[in-house]
């Protein structure tokens, strides 16, 4: 019995003891279900959702190399200079009560291997806000400006040729959209190197279609007391494209540096970027230039400017430049643009020329 009572007591002892472990075991919750990253159409191809909200957000940007020969008009040797630069482009939109909000960075690495200009630079090129909403959209920051983007960029490379005119800084704007093909836009630019309350006070008008766009837009130079405006007409022909720019300035800006300069120029000056050393400077300039798509991964471009050299350029009667290059996407992502421009200059001591090579390679992501 006494065994038997011993046995039992045993049993009786582990059958608690697993009871009080069972008990105090700690039980593993279920794992929360993976939140994936969510496709956002709503804005267009490449946006996403940031997890646990509702903002969209597009990351891009490219890696450029470049290669640049330059022989100046002023009888100074050439210059071979290499260009290599990083742009990481964020875009960031949501709805809101008030429309879409939207905020838009562009920051830039860049090098450069000239030995006078050659320099790192680390920089924002683009920074804004906006408030779109079905007929306007309001802009503050940091941007191309509207007198150089609102009615394009005067060539068929893009701002690659933009040598003319206000191009960045800061602004608050307001952009009209009619719905029917036309469209305003008014605003306020800063005046870089300025730290008074001196803007250039900017507005024009345009009408797009499909077949090509006409607009106007102008700059008065509140410092300067000096303006600027252009005309601009575009037509789209199936693969064929081809463009006109009419430019006037009331002063010259050509001579303004502001590392050395005491006195201020007009922003809305014209000048040369192929002449800039012989200080070329109009009061008015005329541009054309055409784009035709020979097959779905080449096309060829070509632009002409005149200036005449009204304002500041000593002994400078007129000049221009004629640019053409190719434009070829082997695969997609990869674009290879070489480039050669060349132009004349007419002075009291007779005719001088310059040219330029560049060729550029760009992988956008």
């Amino acid at each position: 019995m006494n065994i038997k009572s011993l046995l039992l007591g045993s049993a009786v002892a582990a059958v608690a003891a697993t009871g009080a472990r069972a008990a105090d075991a700690i039980i593993i919750a279920e794992p929360e279900p993976m939140e994936y990253v969510r496709i956002c159409d709503v804005y267009g191809a490449g946006f996403f959702y940031i997890p646990g909200t509702e903002t969209c957000l597009r990351i891009g940007g490219y890696l450029r190399y470049e290669m640049r020969y330059t022989d100046y008009a002023d009888g100074g040797e050439y210059t071979f200079g290499k260009f290599s630069r990083f742009q990481l482009n964020v875009d960031a939109r949501s709805e809101t009560e008030w429309g879409t909000l939207r905020s838009y960075a562009e920051g830039r690495f860049d090098w450069n291997s000239q030995p006078v200009t050659g320099r790192d630079n680390v920089y924002l090129n683009q920074g804004f806000i906006e408030l779109q909403q079905a007929n306007g959209t309001v802009r503050l920051g940091k941007s191309d400006t509207p007198y150089a983007r609102f009615l394009g960029y005067g060539s068929p490379f893009g701002p690659f040729d933009a040598s003319y005119g206000f191009y960045n800084s800061g602004e608050l704007s307001y952009t009209y959209n009619g719905g029917n093909g036309f469209s305003a836009v008014a605003a306020l630019v800063e005046i870089a190197g300025n730290n008074k309350f001196d803007v250039g006070v900017e507005g024009g008008v345009n009408f797009a279609q499909g077949w090509g766009n006409v607009g106007a837009i102008a700059g008065y130079d509140t410092l300067a007391e000096e303006w600027g405006a252009k005309l601009v007409a575009n037509g789209n022909f199936g693969a064929f494209t081809v463009g006109g720019h009419l430019f006037y300035s009331s002063g010259n800006g050509a001579v303004y540096n502001p590392a050395i300069a005491t006195s201020h120029q007009n922003i809305y000056a014209i000048n040369s970027g192929i002449f800039g050393r012989v200080l070329t400077s109009s009061e008015f300039s005329a541009l054309v230039y055409a784009k035709a798509k020979v097959t779905d991964t080449l096309a060829i471009a070509g632009a002409f400017q005149w200036f005449d050299a009204e304002h500041g350029a000593i002994g400078v009667d007129h000049a221009w430049e004629l640019t053409g290059g190719l434009d070829w996407t082997p695969v997609a992502g990869l674009r290879i643009r070489p480039e050669v421009q060349y132009g004349k200059i007419d002075t009291v001591l007779g005719t001088d020329d310059a040219w330029r090579a560049t060729v550029r390679f760009d992988r956008s992501f």
